[in-house]
């Protein structure tokens, strides 16, 4: 009995160390596949990232201008809301309809006159936006000179504001035809 003890026991240990062996073997696997895994991983970030560099760098992202310098691009068209409240002392509001019958007569005045060298500022008032049809009438039009409170304009109608009231209305396409030459001065 004692060799056949013995037999056993050296057949327990082979199968021991045979079992050990594959537990090893799928270990070393598995810790493999983990490492192709975060390969694979960091190899798709990479691309990506390379992807949105060609991408920003053809749509002009990359050299993308500050969100202050976009708010003073577009401080020229302001709400009809807040016409009597800008920083400036003095300056003039061409209300029209962006996309209406005088729009190639107002925005002719607006980008010649923001185009000589002027000290009072002209901001403009889109008619037709939905906020600021309100303000919008097909008669005579209504200016309260100190207070934004009841007013009515109509289309291709001009303000010269000083301290916050209005000081000059031209209202109309043939009275601001008239008016361009002494504006353009």
């Amino acid at each position: 009995m004692g060799r056949e003890e013995k037999r056993k026991q050296e057949r327990k240990r082979k199968e021991n160390k045979s079992k050990i062996k594959n537990l090893e073997k799928e270990l070393a696997e598995e810790d493999n596949d983990m490492k192709r895994l975060i390969k694979i991983f960091i190899g798709v970030i990479a691309c990506l990232a390379v992807f949105y560099l060609i991408f920003a760098f053809f749509h002009g992202e990359l050299f993308k201008k500050s969100e202050k310098e976009k708010e003073t691009i577009q401080n020229v068209e302001i709400m009809a809301g807040n016409l009597l409240n800008r920083d400036e002392s003095e300056y003039y509001v061409l209300l029209y309809k962006f996309d209406g019958d005088n729009e190639k007569l107002c925005s002719g005045i607006y980008n010649v006159y923001t185009s000589k060298e002027s000290t009072t500022k002209m901001y403009k008032v889109n008619l037709s936006s939905g906020l600021n049809k309100d303000y919008m009438t097909d008669k005579e039009a209504e200016i309260n000179t100190s207070s934004i409170e009841g007013l009515k304009v109509i289309d291709a109608t001009l303000l010269k504001v000083k301290d916050g009231k209005v000081v000059e209305t031209i209202s109309g396409r043939d009275k601001l035809v008239a008016y361009e030459d002494t504006l353009l001065k």
